[in-house]
């Protein structure tokens, strides 16, 4: 079985793979923001994601988009920063990744928006594209089950 977008959930998956809020992509496609949330909703179902940026990952991970083209620099990502970008890509929530990383939450939090910040990543499911622009992310699974719907 194989999976794939319509061309409005591409684009808007694409959307937010380059770090616009829903807001934005509506705005963009000249549609309103729930039918928007509807396309990303039915989308994540498909892929069998959970989240926008879960839904980012496993779109790049099943080659629904195409891989972003490598940013040709280096970046410096301090280790206690570098270390939450796989837990992120995956969609795991900041109370889970500071769960599993023995941080305080309101730790995590500035942590992800001081690695939003060194990546220029405008949103959560930007981080995925920028960490694989920057080779930080070869291919992360996603948590969630990624069984294939049509």
């Amino acid at each position: 079985m194989t999976t794939s977008f319509t061309r409005r959930e591409r684009q808007v998956v694409q959307g937010l793979a380059e770090g616009l809020t829903d807001h934005e992509i509506a705005r963009r496609l000249n549609r309103k923001t729930a039918t928007i949330r509807r396309h990303i909703t039915t989308a994540s179902k498909k892929v069998g994601a959970k989240g926008q940026v879960g839904l980012v990952n496993c779109s790049y991970a099943l080659g629904l988009l195409r891989p972003p083209a490598s940013e040709g620099g280096a970046v410096y990502v301090p280790p206690q920063l570098r270390e939450l970008i796989p837990l992120i890509v995956q969609g795991v929530s900041a109370m889970k990744i500071a769960e599993e990383t023995n941080r305080a939450p309101s730790r995590i939090h500035r942590d992800t928006k001081r690695l939003m910040h060194i990546l220029r990543a405008r949103t959560r499911p930007h981080i995925v594209t920028r960490a694989r622009q920057y080779g930080l992310l070869k291919a992360a699974a996603p948590r969630a089950s990624a069984t294939v719907q049509t």
